[in-house]
């Protein structure tokens, strides 16, 4: 197998570029990828190393049916075990050892009396010799369970929280690995939903939070009884804590306490108060704190602001970084997954127009070579540049979006496609989208906006969405279609609205409130009626790590005339060709939202086209649903907005 010096080939190695042949070189390139290349699901999916940092562990999802595969770090070509799960869905993937792995799989109960189905987990063990698997804390029944908060090195325990019962807190467990046998080892205490354990298996704390208010149960030593730490906001302060991280006798709080934005703090657990600033980012929030199990400390923290970043502390894991991102300076390079003893890395290298792949770096002999290859069928040299712009929204708020123009079109009058991300309190990242990505390359700017209640910018952005479906958020992508209009590159006249999820909400509002903007929209599970989605929902209507205290809260509920932003309600209204889709088994917005859009459209003798997927759910697990949507969705753009 090829392999590659770090350096000065690490670009070749990245590229999985080699020597080409004279023949292979003249070769045209084909005019664009196929509907079915960029349909196909990853290969692989969130490969994890074994703690030795020989062997990778990672998903593969295909006909909506899970394989764990495990492949040999360096012999990936050699021939990999498969372990089936059938439609199992992953909910966590952890390495107990070298020998086996801990699965957390989600599933659903029907509970009969009430005739309902309720989300729950099962924590399973494999067994990587035989393929053997085993369910552990069998008595677990509630949907918090499976949190695993330590392995035993070997691999021969695990501790983990869990319910018994649906309704009781979880308490934390010593399970047998190879019998699924479960010994309580720290009881349920109330509120408490989050427990830490430290480097060696020992409980140290578990955190209950009440509104502005949390308390931390915390021991300084294995031998001590469990103590109670208050701490708290002022009463006027909607400040929010995400988590904390304990291990011995350090402590550390991410919050948004100090400037609105989350960043990372050392805890003082004597005065249960917000200590000193580790990691303070000026515009964005900390998405994560990484700490060193080998060293006991914080080695770094993730952010994002026009793409992910990280930040070490550590100046060896400083040097790998910055000369990582001196040989790729268009790349995002994460080292997503260390060797117990830190010399064998986990390297993954992509950009959103390039779907990326993962590397196996070996520290001592500063060689890495090709491991997984989530999409092989992609050509990142045919794909177009993403770049992060900003505009004013109508009030003056500063928008920031993603802009994807097709390559080899001149940036002047384009066809425009607006992709509204779902969530609504999610974000838009730099990173390989199938669909922006197809969509540029049949000839079609795309513009991503993050519109206000976008996650990652400061509580205050995501305080100025709550109450705003259908309004001010609304306004904010077509305030978005303005700019570009106004720059001169796209046509205002040839634009339509693409999205899922509470996108897919956005396309069909789009169509209804404003049907003089936009020549047609396309809807992929997408809310209709927004009071339904409430009451089947409500954290569709906050974010939840912003408002992690208080996990109930519906933002602008009681102000807000949902009825009045349903487009459901004004399907009379749609004159705009609508395309709409849905998969039957989707849990996350229900299938009838969708149903119930399209009867009404029909009733009112409006252009609507639909499709729903047997089996389908939230998301495409099936590349046949999915190119079977592009194609749909590629043909329905020509006849409406042709590029």
């Amino acid at each position: 197998m090829r392999k590659f010096w770090l350096f000065g080939a690490l670009a070749l190695a990245a590229s999985g570029a080699g020597p080409v042949s004279a023949e292979v070189a003249k070769s045209p390139l084909p005019a664009k990828i196929s509907v079915a290349q960029f349909a196909a699901l990853p290969v692989l999916r969130k490969p994890l190393l074994s703690p030795d940092g020989h062997h990778i562990a990672a998903r593969k999802v295909a006909d909506r049916k899970t394989t764990i595969v495990i492949l040999n770090a360096d012999r990936p070509e050699a021939p990999a075990q498969s372990i089936e799960l059938g439609k199992a869905q992953i909910y966590a993937l952890t390495w107990a050892g070298n020998q086996r792995l801990l699965l957390t799989v989600l599933s659903t109960r029907h509970i009969f009396h009430v005739d309902v189905d309720i989300p729950f987990l099962r924590l399973i063990a494999i067994d990587i010799a035989t393929g053997v698997s085993r369910v552990v804390d069998r008595k677990a029944q509630g949907i918090y369970a499976g949190d695993v908060l330590y392995t035993d090195p070997i691999g021969n325990w695990a501790l983990v929280a869990s319910q018994d019962f649906v309704d009781t807190f979880p308490s934390v467990k010593r399970v047998d690995l190879a019998t699924g046998d479960s010994t309580i080892v720290e009881k349920p205490k109330s509120g408490v939903w989050d427990w830490y354990a430290d480097e060696h298996g020992v409980v140290r704390a578990g955190v209950s939070y009440d509104n502005r208010r949390w308390t931390v149960w915390y021991r300084d030593k294995p031998e001590e009884k469990l103590r109670s730490i208050r701490g708290k906001f002022d009463q006027e302060d909607d400040s929010a804590v995400d988590k904390f991280i304990f291990r011995g006798e350090n402590s550390w709080i991410v919050t948004n306490k100090r400037t609105g934005r989350f960043g990372l703090y050392k805890y003082d657990l004597k005065a249960g108060v917000v200590g000193d600033a580790i990691f303070e980012h000026p515009q964005v929030d900390v998405d994560d704190a990484l700490y060193d199990p080998v060293t006991g400390t914080i080695a770094g923290v993730e952010y994002e602001d026009d793409r992910p970043r990280t930040v070490w502390f550590e100046p060896d894991l400083k040097a790998l970084q910055a000369r990582l991102d001196r040989a790729l300076p268009t790349s995002v390079n994460a080292a997503t997954d260390w060797s117990v003893d830190k010399q064998r890395v986990l390297v993954w290298s992509g950009s959103a127009s390039d779907p990326g792949r993962y590397f196996l770096l070996n520290r001592k002999t500063s060689q890495m070579h090709a491991v997984v290859d989530p999409y092989p069928g992609i050509d990142p040299e045919r794909l177009a540049a993403v770049k992060m712009v900003h505009y004013q929204a109508r009030d003056g708020l500063n928008l920031p979006a993603y802009l994807t123009l097709p390559r080899g079109r001149d940036p002047k009058s384009l066809p425009l496609v607006v992709m509204p991300h779902g969530g609504p309190f999610e974000r838009d990242h730099w990173e390989y989208d199938p669909i922006v990505q197809f969509l540029a390359s049949r000839g079609y700017a795309v513009l991503q906006p993050q519109f206000r209640g976008s996650i990652g910018y400061g509580k205050d952005f995501v305080a100025k969405g709550y109450g705003e479906w259908g309004r001010k958020m609304q306004d904010d992508l077509d305030d978005g279609v303005d700019w570009l209009a106004r720059s001169g590159q796209i046509d205002s006249k040839r634009v339509c609205i693409v999205g899922t999820s509470y996108g897919g909400y956005a396309a069909l509002w789009g169509a209804a409130r404003n049907p003089e903007r936009y020549r047609c929209a396309a809807s992929m599970s997408g809310v209709a009626d927004v009071q339904a989605m409430l009451r089947y929902d409500r954290k569709l209507f906050s974010a939840t790590r912003y408002f992690r205290e208080w996990r109930n809260k519906v933002g602008g509920e009681g102000k807000t005339d949902l009825a009045a932003v349903s487009p459901l309600n004004f399907a009379d209204r749609i004159k705009v060709p609508l395309l709409i889709g849905h998969g039957e088994d989707d849990d996350n917005v229900p299938v009838r939202q969708s149903r119930l859009m399209v009867e009404a459209l029909t009733k009112a003798n409006a252009t609507v086209a639909s499709v729903f997927y047997k089996d389908g759910g939230h998301g495409f697990s099936s590349s046949k649903d999915f190119e079977d949507w592009l194609g749909r969705l590629e043909a329905f753009l020509a006849k409406h907005n042709p590029s």
